[in-house]
């Protein structure tokens, strides 16, 4: 156990700790924080990410304010930051329910059930996906033939529509239950002292007049935080695009991200220092959102 105050006279003692911390700390400069700056400096440079590397000052930047795929990628991650919000409702609803349910073993089998898709790899969903808007044998479209909203002959391009990629991929992941955030919700209500719901129910207060009282009051912490985790993600995402779609991001570039667009001009266009300018801004409204929400929680504590 390392003591409170460690002097010159008996850091040797202690030696090994500070060697076991030292490394992590080490590979996280190097791998880490080495790859960051080296994108700062880059960033005011024209840089191939090869020979080429020309300082051209804010250059990338003046560009970065005419860019109009830059513009809509960032109206593109608006439009996906709300979509997401909306899909926090289902997570919370799901973690309530669960909550009360009486029987353990029931309780604990269906925790189990949400938490078996967790394993299932990124990759394989994304297949399934794809596969579900397939036009010809999808199960989307094939759906709408059996019901009759579609004629036998005829199929909807859910990724060839430029007007129905974008909603294609806000649906995608139906009924949007997310298993992280479900056991986060559900971790925060198994907190909530049983005393409150036994005065509430002397009270005569019902099912939903405890969730709206007592119980979403009680998650706001774990809410705040699920909502930054979001937003970093949808600002930062661009992996499930790309496989989803390919580097164009969809017909006509629709459903181009911020990440995508970075890819794109570094390894498609060769143009690594512009790519840097843009991942610095990105980094520097994740960042602002995150103060926020950190100054906001604790305003609230």
């Amino acid at each position: 156990m390392i003591p409170k105050h460690v002097t010159w006279k008996n850091i040797g003692s202690y030696w090994m700790t500070y060697l076991l911390l030292l490394l992590p700390l080490t590979l996280t400069l190097v791998f880490d924080y080495h790859t960051f700056i080296n994108g700062m400096v880059h960033m005011f440079y024209r840089w191939d990410g090869n020979t080429l590397e020309e300082f051209i000052g804010l250059e990338n930047f003046r560009r970065l304010l005419h860019d109009r795929e830059f513009r809509q990628s960032i109206f593109l991650v608006v439009i996906l930051t709300f979509a997401n919000i909306f899909k926090m409702i289902v997570p919370i609803v799901v973690a309530a329910v669960l909550h009360h349910v009486r029987s353990r073993r029931a309780a604990g089998t269906y925790r189990m059930m949400l938490v078996i898709p967790m394993i299932v790899p990124v990759m394989v969903t994304l297949l399934m996906w794809k596969y579900f808007y397939e036009p010809h044998s999808g199960l989307l479209n094939t759906l709408l033939r059996d019901f009759g909203l579609l004629a036998r002959t005829d199929s909807i391009q859910w990724l060839s529509d430029p007007y129905l990629v974008i909603p294609s991929l806000i649906f995608m992941g139906f009924p949007w239950i997310g298993v992280f955030g479900v056991l986060i919700y559900l971790a925060g209500l198994q907190k909530i002292d049983p005393g409150i719901y036994e005065a509430a129910e002397l009270d005569g207060a019902g099912g939903m007049r405890i969730f709206w009282r007592i119980e979403l009051p009680m998650l706001m912490t774990q809410i705040r935080i699920n909502l930054i985790l979001m937003v970093i993600d949808t600002v930062q995402s661009w992996e499930n695009i790309y496989l989803f779609l390919g580097p164009d991001g969809g017909p006509n570039g629709v459903a181009t991200v911020p990440g995508l667009l970075i890819f794109r001009q570094a390894f498609g266009n060769g143009l690594f220092g512009y790519g840097c300018a843009i991942g610095f801004v990105i980094f520097a409204v994740t960042l602002l959102l995150t103060l926020v929400n950190d100054k906001f929680i604790r305003l609230r504590r």
